[in-house]
């Protein structure tokens, strides 16, 4: 590649991304080019808008259309994506706002953390299917478990699932947020959101891709919550694993 090509080039990606960049006395030239500007910003916006309809919701009753559009230009402006799929553009926009830009406008503190929660429902249910994964069977005697690779744990600042156009919240939940977002035995999306206690137990079995014994799961947690009595803490294991068991955010590991 030619310098002089890849300057033409360099030039072309960014009258592109940023259409301030581009001016070009030949009308025919700049109608072409306002073709692909529009082509391309359109497509971004489609798939951002689709990802996360909440997030997008507040930022138009707080800033309008044209507060949604600033967001998504500067995204698209400064974010470099590392994948050519467009199915991986909202993963790239949760990781944007995970840097904390600096937009022309004041966004709500909980953005970031509803976007990736937004995001996560959605990389749940495309996840790919697997073949050998079997959900658990009513009365089954179940010895061993894991995380399905359907689930998943995060942790928030906000209680993102009450966040919405009527529920705008200023500062974050009293204490940290908890949550397992999960697809069931029939696909659908859910989520379920618990306690401290419960998402070490999530954390302790998604460190073991192989999944543990009930007796090495009850150990393990003794060691981590000692201030808790341990009859109460695998009495609470035991009720919790069949409740996860039952949703699907658990599966048996026979």
């Amino acid at each position: 590649m030619t310098q002089s090509f890849k300057t033409t080039q360099d030039a072309f990606v960014k009258a592109i991304k940023d259409p301030r960049t581009y001016n070009d006395a030949n009308p025919d030239y700049s109608r072409r080019m306002k073709i692909y500007q529009s082509l391309f910003f359109n497509n971004i916006d489609s798939f951002i808008s689709t990802g996360f309809p909440v997030l997008k919701a507040i930022i138009l009753k707080l800033f309008d259309n044209n507060g949604w559009e600033s967001i998504v230009r500067q995204f698209f402006i400064e974010h470099e994506c590392r994948s050519p799929y467009f199915a991986e553009i909202s993963k790239e926009f949760v990781e944007y706002l995970s840097t904390d830009p600096t937009f022309d406008i004041e966004l709500p503190d909980f953005i970031a953390e509803l976007a990736h929660y937004e995001w996560l429902e959605l990389d749940v249910s495309i996840r790919k299917n697997e073949d050998n994964i079997e959900f658990y069977h009513h009365d089954e005697n179940v010895t061993a478990v894991r995380v399905s690779p359907y689930a998943s744990l995060a942790a928030y600042h906000f209680a993102v699932h009450l966040i919405g156009e009527d529920h705008i919240p200023a500062h974050p939940a009293q204490e940290k947020q908890f949550y397992i977002v999960y697809r069931d035995r029939d696909f659908d999306v859910q989520f379920a959101h618990v306690n401290p206690v419960t998402a070490i137990l999530i954390n302790t079995l998604e460190l073991s891709e192989e999944g543990m014994k009930l007796e090495q799961l009850a150990e393990s947690l003794c060691q981590q919550l000692p201030q808790i009595p341990q009859n109460a803490l695998i009495n609470g294991m035991e009720q919790t694993v069949t409740d996860m068991l039952q949703k699907g955010i658990l599966v048996p590991v026979r």
